[in-house]
């Protein structure tokens, strides 16, 4: 019995690999039809876009810049797609996280009190949870409560909170008068994470949040419940699983994450707040996350893997468009394609198993 198990485990794994690496190569290869048809030069483009994460500390550095915010938002998503919910709202619990983060650092540096790195820095990491995951919260209880449809919350709420850091940004208390695009005063010094060889010191929540999340989905009771509603709502009621609450603990813990992203990024990128902060190479983190979400199938996993194969391709899009004038939107486009190829292929293979 165990053989068989472990045989049908191998076979899910190549399987899997296998979606993945023919998705890949059909959306290149597209983007290389296309890329021709523009008049560029097919083999250096696809170099330039697969190897500039690899070729100086400086790219590779500026993929785990990009990987770090992307593996949050991918959660963000990734647990409320397992109930069959789309959390659309990432990049607006990323915004807010980081704002209220700001506000309540520079208040405390405002107000005369100075506090050492070591209150400082694990109370704005819980100001950033407990602000993103209400922001999330929001969007759990209106679907719990009233069934509004969290595609459409989530994406209203992204608006207030866009606006919610313009005015924060822009408010005389807070902004940086030097300044003419609405960017605050920047952090207090205790308020702050470094770097180690280039990296950001918020790689190490990153990685944990991997693990945090793999443990609540595979080891916790709440879990399980989730894991009972996505395989089926019907039966998951059947045995007394609270529906709702389920709702609006996941859409919490998904705003958390979010909410964390936005957080380090203050904290540990910009050491401040910075209108557009939460967006790379002109496209939200919350939207990559929820590509990069669909490619793993909600595996928590996978999700750091994939994340860091987006970043290597955002880095690459930008090098393409810094040194050759490719327009970034050709990388977007293969992005998509590699998406749709994935989800296509894999719902034609679990079909025919």
């Amino acid at each position: 019995m165990g053989k068989v198990v472990k045989r049908t485990e191998s076979s899910t794994i190549i399987r899997n690999v296998s979606v993945y690496i023919f998705s890949i190569l059909l959306a290149i290869g597209i983007m290389a039809i296309i890329v021709l048809l523009f008049g560029f030069n097919v083999s250096k483009v696809l170099k330039t876009l697969l190897t500039s994460s690899f070729r100086t500390s400086f790219g590779f550095q500026e993929t785990i810049k990009k990987t770090i915010p992307l593996i949050f938002t991918t959660f963000a998503f990734t647990l409320p797609f397992r109930i069959k919910f789309f959390n659309i709202g990432g990049w607006g619990q990323m915004l807010f996280g980081a704002t209220i983060v700001t506000v309540v650092g520079l208040t405390i540096s405002k107000s005369g009190v100075t506090l050492p790195a070591y209150i400082m820095i694990p109370l704005l990491i819980v100001v950033g949870i407990l602000a993103g995951g209400f922001f999330g919260l929001i969007a759990g209880s209106l679907t719990a409560k009233y069934n509004i449809n969290p595609i459409i919350s989530t994406i209203m709420l992204n608006f207030v909170a866009v606006q919610f850091l313009n005015f924060i940004a822009t408010n005389p208390y807070f902004k940086d008068p030097l300044e003419g695009h609405p960017i605050t005063l920047p952090l207090p010094k205790s308020a702050t994470l470094g770097f180690f060889g280039g990296i950001p010191t918020s790689v190490i929540f990153a990685v944990i949040s991997v693990f945090f999340v793999y443990i609540l989905i595979k080891k916790t009771r709440l879990g399980y419940e989730i894991n009972a509603i996505g395989y089926n709502l019907d039966a998951a009621k059947t045995y007394g699983i609270n529906f709702p609450r389920i709702i609006i603990l996941t859409f919490f813990i998904a705003g958390a994450l979010a909410g964390l992203a936005g957080t380090f990024e203050v904290m540990n990128i910009h050491k401040k707040l910075v209108e557009g902060f939460a967006s790379t190479s002109g496209a939200q983190y919350g939207t990559f996350g929820v590509l990069t979400s669909l490619i793993v199938a909600g595996n928590p996993i996978g999700v750091p893997v994939a994340a860091f194969f987006m970043s290597v391709l955002l880095v690459g899009a930008d090098a393409l468009q810094r040194t050759m004038q490719v327009p970034v939107e050709l990388v977007f486009l293969s992005q998509a394609l590699i998406v749709l190829f994935v989800v296509i292929i894999r719902q034609r293979f679990e079909r025919r198993a």
